[in-house]
């Protein structure tokens, strides 16, 4: 007898991994939202982005889609607002799913905040709600890390050094009530509370190296699948790549997985996977929450399954069809994966890029690569959702013996892509392949100023 699983507001990850991982006789269902509007609407696409649909019309929606089906399982990788539909439409139709109000708050900046400081006081910087109608004056003194209280790509994130600085920034904020519409309609109906006019969360600057720890939560236990960590530009808010196993010390990852575990149990978070972004700083020793993501890390889930033997979707599977998962550890074709972001500083026009051909052949050199392009022939890196501070084309995730073997291959496969972008001052005449990572991404170290 087939099992249907349904996948609330699908990704390109979604379509590529779970064919993959299906066993025989699951089928699925793939739901779309109109997330790329809300995208647009906190970039500079915000004029073209469409009105975005009431999540509890669209609750409403998927449950009409799937009458009558037998359905074993609700799953979404989708941060905003798939998460929390998928937690909502499961709760309807008594599938296991993290609660719906316990996932909203942690997705809301500065509840998330609050719960934090109950349950890992130590591990929680100053923070404060700012109300962008009213007021322009820091509750916290300067600098400070500001953000939505809602986001994409840390899209609106940076460090704040003056009123006058802050004050530039509300406008945009203000102005933005079908962004916030989703999160603010579901946390009046499952939370009883409202976001209004306060929109932004200030809080105190981070330093350090930033990691993630992802993990589940199954029949009320909490377990952790690994540390991986984020390897930035110096400077900047920008990922170079993603390494796993983490480099950190074992002491540290301990006292993270200790916190992880804390909170989550704390919140009461069940059935389900989580990701929470962490800065260690190496001189003083303190471990930060930076914020905590009630889903699983999608770009992470191969590399799991290159070190460990275990794709972090067959756990999101598993937890989804009331399994309890087994994560299995070390047992992958490679001791090292690493998940590298094609990036420029540099908008560039997109003159080709690797054909579906191109992608399979590199495939039969690399086994287990994963090759997501982010760039369109014809137009600029701009004309893509960015983090408005550089521009991401492509990510390409592979396994080696070691960070050398991993990067050495990643050199070797860009050139393979065959991505070729134009400076947008020169004529056509005048193609630029694209240019070398290679340096970058060995050079640049996870230690950033403001990450937050």
């Amino acid at each position: 007898m087939s099992r249907t699983i349904l996948v609330i507001c699908a990704t390109h990850r979604d379509h590529r991994e779970l064919p993959l991982l299906a066993e025989s006789g699951i089928d699925f269902i793939f739901h779309d939202y109109a997330s790329t509007s809300l995208e647009d609407l906190i970039t500079e696409r915000a004029a073209e982005a469409g009105l975005v649909a009431d999540p509890l019309g669209e609750i409403e929606r998927i449950l009409e889609l799937v009458r009558g089906r037998e359905i074993a399982g609700v799953i979404s990788s989708d941060d905003y607002p798939g998460s929390a539909l998928a937690a909502a439409v499961a709760e309807r139709l008594g599938v296991p799913a993290p609660d719906p109000e316990i996932t909203l708050i942690c997705q809301h900046k500065y509840l998330s905040r609050v719960m934090q400081e109950n349950h890992v006081p130590d591990a929680v910087p100053p923070f404060a709600l700012i109300d962008v109608a009213n007021g322009v004056s820091s509750p916290l003194p300067f600098p400070i890390f500001l953000k939505p209280v809602k986001s994409f790509f840390s899209i609106g994130a940076e460090k704040i050094s003056s009123e006058a600085d802050l004050a530039i920034r509300l406008p945009r904020w203000k102005e933005l009530d079908q962004y916030f519409l989703p999160l603010d309609r579901m946390l009046e109906r499952y939370a009883g509370v409202s976001i209004g006019t306060k929109r932004l969360i200030a809080e105190g600057v981070l330093n350090g190296r930033q990691v993630t720890v992802e993990g589940y939560a199954y029949g009320g236990t909490v377990s952790i699948m690994g540390v991986v960590d984020s390897i930035m530009f110096p400077g900047t808010l920008a990922f170079v790549r993603f390494d796993y196993p983490s480099a950190l010390p074992k002491g540290v990852q301990a006292r993270m997985v200790e916190i992880a575990t804390t909170v989550m149990e704390g919140l009461g978070f069940d059935n389900g996977l989580f990701n929470i972004e962490m800065m260690y700083d190496r001189e003083t020793g303190q471990i930060s929450i930076i914020e905590i993501n009630p889903r699983m890390a999608s770009q992470f889930a191969d590399l799991y399954e290159k070190v460990d033997g275990t794709n972090s979707y067959r756990v999101l599977l598993d937890i989804a069809q009331g399994r309890e998962p087994s994560f299995i550890r070390r047992q992958g074709r490679y001791g090292f994966a690493t998940s590298c972001v094609l990036r420029s500083f540099v908008d560039y026009r997109v003159e080709a890029v690797p054909s579906d051909e191109d992608i399979k052949r590199l495939a039969t050199l690399y086994p287990d690569i994963r090759v997501e392009l982010h760039a369109t022939p014809g137009r600029n890196l701009s004309d893509e959702l960015q983090d408005g501070q550089s521009y991401r084309y492509g990510i390409i995730s592979l396994g080696g013996r070691d960070l050398a073997d991993a990067l050495q291959k990643f050199a070797a496969c860009q050139n393979e892509l065959g991505i070729v972008l134009r400076p947008l001052d020169s004529s056509p005449s005048e193609p630029l392949r694209a240019f070398d990572l290679r340096t970058q991404a060995q050079g640049a170290s996870g230690t950033v100023e403001a990450l937050a």
